[in-house]
C-alpha cells in the first residue's frame, strides 16, 4: 500500500481505554457489571460489583489478576457465545437488578457487535451505559473482517486488529437518534459510550437483516478514517478524567 496515499491515522494520544473503564467504575460506582469479550480479563479486574462476564474462552494467565477477578461480591462466568448466552439466559435474573454498567468487545464484525447491543440494551434502564470498544480503527488493515488478514502500514500496529465494528457504531447513530453517545479517543482503537437507552425498543431488531445489508454497503476506503473520525464526533479522553465531569455526562 502506498504510504502517502494511505487510508491512516496517528495514534490516538489520550488516555487508555483500560484507564477510562477504571474510571468509569470509580465514578459511577455501578450495582452490576456485564462484558462481552473478556480474554485475559483485564478489564473484567476493574469491576468491584457482581459481574458478568461472556466468552468462549478465558485464558487467564496472571494469578494477580484473577485473586482481583475473584474478589468480587457475585461473578457469573459463561464459556459460551454471546448468542447462545442470550438465548438460554436472563442477566437481569442472574444479578437481581437490570444491568447498570456493559463493555462489548466481543467478536469484531458489524453483525456480532449490533446483535450483542440489541441483546445487551433490552436489559438495561435508560440511564444504564453500554461501552462499544475498537470503533475508531486507525489504520485500513485493522479494519478487515479477518484477523491479520492484510499487513499493517505502521509496523507497531501489528495485531491491531479492530474488525468492521466501526460500522456498527455508524449505524447506531443513523439508525437510533434517541440514543447518547459519547465517542472517546482512547488508544489504542477508541471507545463509544452510550446511554439514554430504551430497552423496549425493537427499531433495530425488528430491521436487523436490512441493518446488516447496509452496514456490509459502507466501505471504509470511500468514507476515509478521518470523515469517521468526525462523523463519530470524537472527544479528547481528557474532558472525562474526574469523577465530578464524569457523573455530570452519566449518571447512575
Amino acid at each position: 500500500m502506498d504510504q502517502a496515499a494511505a487510508n491512516t491515522l496517528p495514534d490516538f494520544t489520550g488516555r487508555g481505554y483500560l484507564e477510562v473503564l477504571r474510571t468509569l467504575h470509580e465514578a459511577l460506582q455501578p450495582r452490576n457489571y456485564l462484558e462481552i469479550g473478556t480474554f485475559d480479563g483485564n478489564s473484567l479486574a476493574l469491576a468491584d460489583c457482581a459481574a458478568l462476564a461472556i466468552d468462549p474462552a478465558f485464558p487467564f494467565a496472571d494469578i494477580e489478576l484473577v485473586r482481583r477477578i475473584v474478589s468480587k461480591p457475585r461473578l457469573l462466568l459463561f464459556r459460551m457465545a454471546s448468542d447462545r448466552f442470550f438465548q438460554q439466559h436472563d442477566p437481569c435474573a442472574l444479578l437481581g437488578d437490570k444491568l447498570q454498567l456493559a463493555f462489548l468487545d466481543g467478536m469484531h464484525r458489524c453483525e456480532f457487535l449490533l446483535r450483542d447491543f440489541i441483546n445487551t440494551e433490552r436489559h438495561c434502564a435508560r440511564n444504564s451505559i453500554i461501552v462499544l470498544h475498537d470503533c475508531l480503527p486507525v489504520e485500513e488493515p485493522m479494519t478487515d473482517r479477518c484477523y491479520l488478514a492484510q499487513p499493517p502500514i505502521e509496523p507497531h500496529r501489528e495485531y491491531w486488529w479492530a474488525g468492521d465494528v466501526w460500522r456498527t457504531a455508524r449505524l447506531l447513530r443513523r439508525a437510533r437518534p434517541d440514543l447518547s453517545f459519547t465517542t472517546l479517543d482512547a488508544p489504542p482503537t477508541g471507545l463509544v459510550l452510550i446511554t439514554n437507552l430504551d430497552p423496549g425498543s425493537t427499531a433495530l431488531s425488528d430491521r436487523y437483516d436490512e441493518h446488516v445489508r447496509t452496514m456490509l454497503g459502507w466501505s471504509i476506503t470511500e468514507i476515509g478514517l478521518q470523515q469517521h473520525a468526525a462523523d463519530m464526533q470524537v472527544e479528547p479522553t481528557t474532558n472525562y478524567i474526574t469523577s465530578e465531569q464524569l457523573t455530570t455526562r452519566f449518571w447512575l
